[in-house]
């Protein structure tokens, strides 16, 4: 796994975690207002994703992984507690991770990260049926004609981000091919999960995190919609932040000091 890092080595550690299709770059902005305050900022590409391996052929990504990725992270640069931040499927990891291993998380901040919406039991079982169709026949890389248009394909879902950074993050996430640039991401994140996401299963492990907790949703995108997002916000024991903005999902890009000053209360609690 690769691992992105920002500030000295013994400050107070942070760990960002990225959503799906993403990067451990995407954290710059935030990153560095938080070197500026005195943190030191790690953010893994996930497995599969960024400059990270992908799973080995005849495998798959299933979610506890990544969960399990980020334990072998923590162990490897010998945190024992740190603060974690995630966005997206990164929060949902994050959260994960402080619910299971509570006594390693110090503050969690979550930006419209707390698990995507919940699978009726029938649509698990058409799920995992449409998993093995796909895992036959995964789709591959669409070839793009420049690094302009993988900047334009990352600002689509974030129309926000500035041309320059864009063209930062696609110029790491992309990589040559004699018929153009490609993402580096495994194309098999784009296959269904064989397992669906259970709702009452995240409940229980939220209702066990023990660290002060900031959630962050934007209300302008499509997780502010989700159906049963506010039992799992209710289901987190120490909230000291609960706001919604006017952004989309990609909060982190949008209001990066904002996403800063929810570590800082995190970290005072």
């Amino acid at each position: 796994m690769r691992l992105c890092t920002w500030g000295p080595p013994d400050a107070p550690a942070v760990v960002c975690c990225h959503g799906w299709l993403d990067q451990g770059a995407a954290w710059d902005a935030v990153a560095v207002r938080l070197v500026a305050r005195g943190f030191r900022v790690l953010a893994p590409d996930h497995r599969g994703h960024g400059h990270s391996a992908w799973t080995p052929p005849g495998t798959t990504y299933h979610f506890m992984e990544y969960v399990a990725d980020l334990q072998s992270v923590l162990d490897e640069v010998q945190l024992s507690k740190t603060l974690l931040v995630g966005h997206s499927m990164g929060g949902t990891i994050a959260s994960l991770f402080a619910g299971l291993r509570p006594d390693r998380v110090d503050g969690l901040v979550l930006l419209d990260g707390l698990g995507p919406g919940a699978v009726a039991v029938s649509d698990a079982v058409h799920q995992a049926g449409v998993f093995l169709e796909q895992c036959q026949a995964p789709r591959p890389h669409k070839p793009m004609r420049s690094l302009t248009d993988a900047a334009e394909r990352i600002r689509r879902t974030n129309p926000s981000l500035q041309m320059e950074v864009a063209h930062r993050l696609a110029d790491r996430a992309t990589r040559a091919t004699p018929e153009g640039l490609i993402w580096r991401w495994d194309p098999l994140h784009r296959t269904r999960a064989a397992v669906a996401y259970d709702a009452e299963r995240h409940l229980e492990t939220l209702r066990r995190i023990q660290a002060p907790v900031a959630i962050g949703i934007g209300r302008d995108g499509w997780y502010s919609h989700m159906p049963g997002l506010e039992e799992r916000i209710a289901s987190i024991p120490r909230r000291v932040v609960v706001e919604s903005l006017p952004t989309g999902h990609d909060i982190h890009h949008a209001v990066p000091d904002t996403v800063v000053g929810w570590v800082d209360a995190v970290h005072r609690a």
